[in-house]
C-alpha cells in the first residue's frame, strides 16, 4: 500500500491519476449523468493546479485531465467511421488522440493562466472564470465543437437546468466548475458551505419555476414526429431507398386522422427535393388534405456546377414547397473537407462534393402553425447561435441523423444539447431523429413526449407554447462572459 501511495505521488502516478480522473468525469454527461462524480474529480484537478508552482506544471497537469475527458466521452465517434465497410477504421485512433487533444488544450491554457492569480480562493476563481470563457472560444474557434461543455452535466436535472434560461450552458460551466472544485480547499469550511448554499438556491429557484410554470398549447396544431429508424448502412444503397421511402409514409399515413403536422428527420429521402419533382409528388401521400409535411432533405443549389445543400423543406399537401433552410453551420469531415486540396482526406457523406452552406440561422413560415426556426442535425449544439436575431420563432425543429452513430452515446448527448437550447431561448423544442431519440420538448425542458433510441414509430403530440424571450434569449453569451470577467477580477485583486 505504501508503494502504491508513494507512486501515486510521483509525477508520473499523478500524471496517469489525472487521465483516469479525466475519464471517470465524462461518467457525468449523458446518458450516464453520474454528477456527484465531479467534486471528487474537479476537486482533485484543481488542487494539482492549485499546488502548481510553474505554469508549466499547471498546464501539464490539466491537459492530462481534459485529454481523458475528451478521448472518453466522445469515444463513439468512432462509430460512424465503420459505416461504410469500416473504410475509415484506420482513422479511429487519429480521431481518438484529436478529440484528447483538443479537450486538453481548454483545459490546460486556462490552468496555465489561473497561476497570475494567487493560490487558494483567487486562484480557484480564476480557475473557473477562464475555463468558462475558453469553452466558450472553443464553442466558435475553427467552426467550433462545443459539445460536452461542463454545464452540460445537469441538461437532466430539470430544477437546476431552469438557471440556464438566465445564463445559458456557459453559466451553467462556470458554478459546476466553482461548486465541484472548492473541496480541493479544505479544511476551509466557508467556500465550502457558501458553494452549497448558492447551489440549494439555484435548485430552489429553478423547482419553483418548474412548479409556477404555465403549460399551454397551440389552437389546432397537432404534430406527427416520425422516426423509421433506418440503419445507416442501409439509408444510402439504391435497393433499400426505395423500402425506406415506403416506411416513411406508411408511418406518416397510419391513423393520421388528427395530425395536422407531419415532421421527417434530417435528409429523410434519397433524392433532391426541389429537382426531383416526380418523386416529390409522391410525398402528397404523407399528408391529409390541408396538412403540411416538414423534413430534412437534399436542395439543388445550382445543378450545373452539382451543388447541394442539406436543408430543411416546408411542404404543403400539394407537395410543392412553401419554404425552406439550407443548413448553414457544416460538420468538418462530414459534410464538407476543411483546406480540401491540402489534406489526404476524404468526407463520410458519400456524396462527391462538398455540401454547399446556407447563410445562417432564420425563421420561415409553416401553414396554420407558428413560425418555426429549422435547426439541421448538430447545429442544435450552438448555445446563444440558434435563433434567428432579426425575428424570434415561436417553436425550433432539429431535424437530425444520429444512425451514425448507432446504440452509443452520442445520441444522448446530442438529445441533451438539444433540451439545453429549448430552456435557454424559452421555446419548445420538436427534435425528430431517424433513429432516435426523437422527443418534443416545452420552453421549460420538460420532455411532452419522447421514442427511445433504436426504434421504429411515431409520436403524436400537441405543440406547447413559446413562453417569453428569456433574459439570455435577450442578451445571449454576455451574461455568462460578464460573470466570468467579474469573478476574474475579484480573483485578480483580491487581498489575502
Amino acid at each position: 500500500m505504501k508503494k502504491i501511495i508513494s507512486w501515486c505521488l510521483t509525477r508520473t502516478g499523478r500524471g496517469v491519476l489525472l487521465v483516469l480522473a479525466g475519464m471517470i468525469s465524462g461518467l457525468a454527461f449523458a446518458p450516464y449523468y453520474v454528477v456527484w462524480i465531479l467534486p471528487v474529480t474537479l476537486s482533485f484537478l484543481f488542487f494539482c493546479i492549485n499546488t502548481a508552482t510553474l505554469k508549466k506544471q499547471a498546464f501539464v497537469r490539466a491537459f492530462g485531465f481534459g485529454f481523458g475527458l475528451g478521448a472518453f466521452s466522445t469515444s463513439w465517434i468512432a462509430q460512424a467511421l465503420m459505416i461504410d465497410g469500416g473504410a475509415f477504421a484506420a482513422l479511429i485512433p487519429v480521431v481518438w488522440l484529436g478529440m484528447g487533444l483538443l479537450f486538453g488544450l481548454f483545459f490546460s491554457v486556462p490552468a496555465a493562466l489561473s497561476l497570475f492569480a494567487r493560490t487558494g480562493l483567487p486562484r480557484l476563481f480564476a480557475w473557473a472564470a477562464l475555463f468558462t470563457f475558453f469553452e466558450w472560444v472553443r464553442s466558435w474557434i475553427l467552426t467550433g465543437f462545443p459539445w460536452n461543455l461542463m454545464g452540460s452535466v445537469w441538461e437532466n436535472t430539470l430544477p437546476v437546468l431552469q438557471s440556464a434560461a438566465l445564463w445559458g450552458v456557459y453559466g451553467l460551466s462556470l458554478l459546476t466548475v466553482l461548486m465541484c472544485s472548492v473541496f480541493a480547499l479544505w479544511p476551509q469550511k466557508k467556500p465550502i458551505m457558501i458553494s452549497f448554499l448558492v447551489f440549494v438556491v439555484v435548485f430552489g429557484v429553478g423547482a419553483w419555476r418548474l412548479y409556477d410554470a404555465t403549460r399551454t398549447e397551440v389552437w389546432g396544431v397537432r404534430l406527427r414526429l416520425v422516426q423509421p429508424n433506418i440503419p445507416q448502412t442501409l439509408k444510402w444503397r439504391p435497393e433499400g431507398m426505395e423500402a425506406s421511402f415506403s416506411k416513411l409514409l406508411r408511418l406518416s399515413r397510419e391513423n393520421n386522422k388528427a395530425v395536422t403536422h407531419v415532421i421527417w428527420p434530417e435528409s429523410a429521402v434519397p433524392f433532391l427535393v426541389n429537382w426531383d419533382e416526380a418523386n416529390r409528388l409522391r410525398l402528397m401521400s404523407a399528408v391529409r388534405q390541408g396538412g403540411t409535411l416538414l423534413m430534412g432533405g437534399l436542395r439543388a443549389v445550382n445543378p450545373s456546377e452539382r451543388t447541394i445543400a442539406n436543408s430543411f423543406f416546408v411542404l404543403d399537401d400539394l407537395a410543392s414547397v412553401v419554404s425552406y433552410y439550407d443548413k448553414s453551420h457544416l460538420v468538418p469531415f462530414g459534410e464538407y473537407v476543411p483546406l480540401r486540396g491540402i489534406l489526404p482526406l476524404d468526407k463520410i457523406v458519400p456524396i462527391d462534393s462538398d455540401f454547399s452552406a446556407g447563410a445562417g440561422v432564420r425563421t420561415i413560415p409553416v401553414p396554420k402553425a407558428p413560425s418555426v426556426g429549422p435547426l439541421v442535425c448538430y447545429e442544435v449544439i450552438f448555445s446563444g447561435r440558434v435563433v434567428d436575431p432579426d425575428r424570434r420563432p415561436e417553436w425550433l425543429v432539429n431535424v437530425t441523423n444520429d444512425g451514425w452513430y448507432g446504440i452509443s452515446a452520442g445520441p444522448y448527448q446530442h438529445l441533451g444539447m438539444a433540451r439545453m437550447r429549448a430552456v435557454e431561448e424559452g421555446l419548445p423544442l420538436v427534435r425528430v431523429a431517424n433513429t432516435g431519440i426523437s422527443a418534443v420538448f416545452n420552453g421549460y425542458g420538460e420532455v411532452i413526449a419522447s421514442l427511445p433510441l433504436g426504434t421504429e414509430g411515431v409520436i403524436d403530440s400537441a405543440l406547447p407554447t413559446a413562453l417569453a424571450p428569456t433574459p439570455y434569449a435577450r442578451y445571449g453569451v454576455w451574461i455568462p462572459l460578464g460573470f466570468c470577467g467579474f469573478i476574474f477580477l475579484f480573483s485578480v485583486f483580491k487581498r489575502k
